[in-house]
């Protein structure tokens, strides 16, 4: 049985599924001008490179993942906090009596799954959001082995193959999070015991080892 990932990262016996590309938007901000930055994807990184805005390493950083953690560690930024899991949610739990307050800037994609804007700003934080980059939907032409095990990054990554495929019933869905798993709802969804990819393909190996026994 094949297991398929949505998303760009690779593992060993994972065959990568990309119905996505990232654009990437013009835009320009003074950082200085804040005192905290909120990032939810390593996309919200790439976006500063590529508009060329001017870097403030003195900048609180907020990232939820540990990858963003490493590309933010990688660009020259110092001073980086991350929640204890990989949520918005834990993100708003863990950090907002520190950001209560304080002038804070999101740059976020276009669509979005969690409420953390909101959240944030009912907590009284001073938040300005930028959208930065927006997720795409991209058709992709691989004929997959069905039945087969695939793995959800994302909310968007499972209303895409939806968008492209059809749902055999003996496939396993495994979702990073709760809501890629709502995204998901018709349908019988795993959940890793912690929302990164790697939790997901751990995961995802030992239901292949168990149908293989079976």
């Amino acid at each position: 049985m094949k297991i398929y990932l949505l998303n760009e990262a690779k593992f060993e016996g994972v065959e990568n599924l990309i119905l996505n590309e990232i654009k990437f938007f013009d835009f320009n901000v003074n950082l200085k001008d804040f005192n905290a930055l909120i990032l939810t994807s390593k996309n919200a990184l790439k976006a500063l490179e590529k508009a060329k805005i001017e870097l403030d390493f003195t900048l609180q950083i907020y990232a939820v993942g540990e990858k963003t953690a490493k590309e933010a560690k990688k660009l020259g930024f110092t001073k980086i906090k991350i929640p204890s899991l990989a949520y918005g949610k834990t993100l708003l739990d863990e950090f907002k009596e520190e950001l209560k307050g304080r002038k804070c800037l999101y740059l976020r994609g276009k669509n979005i799954a969690s409420r953390l804007n909101e959240d944030l700003r009912n907590y009284g934080v001073k938040l300005k959001e930028l959208i930065v980059y927006e997720n795409v939907f991209k058709p992709c032409k691989i004929e997959l082995k069905q039945p087969a095990i695939f793995i959800f990054s994302s909310p968007l990554s499972a209303l895409n193959f939806l968008k492209s495929y059809k749902a055999h019933p003996k496939d396993v869905f495994i979702a990073i999070g709760l809501s890629t798993a709502k995204a998901l709802k018709d349908f019988k969804c795993h959940l890793a015991k912690e929302p990164t990819i790697k939790a997901c393909v751990d995961l995802a190996r030992l239901y292949k080892t168990s149908l293989q026994q079976d």
